[in-house]
């Protein structure tokens, strides 16, 4: 018999905004006419996505 989960919303924190840091990797990059500049990137869990160049720090 499998015991059940119960958890209780921890309503204080709905709403609230932060940030988490992922490292990732480039994989594909363009720039478009107006200059701007959209990597893909793999992250540190594997997810793939696009975004912008500003959003992320890349180590020089």
């Amino acid at each position: 018999m499998e015991k059940k989960l119960t958890a209780e919303q921890v309503r204080e924190l709905i709403g609230q905004e932060g940030s988490y840091t992922r490292y990732v990797t480039v994989i594909d990059a363009k720039q478009a006419e107006n200059g701007e500049v959209n990597v893909r990137v793999r992250d540190s869990i594997g997810k793939v996505y696009w975004t912008g160049l500003d959003n992320i720090d890349l180590y020089r």
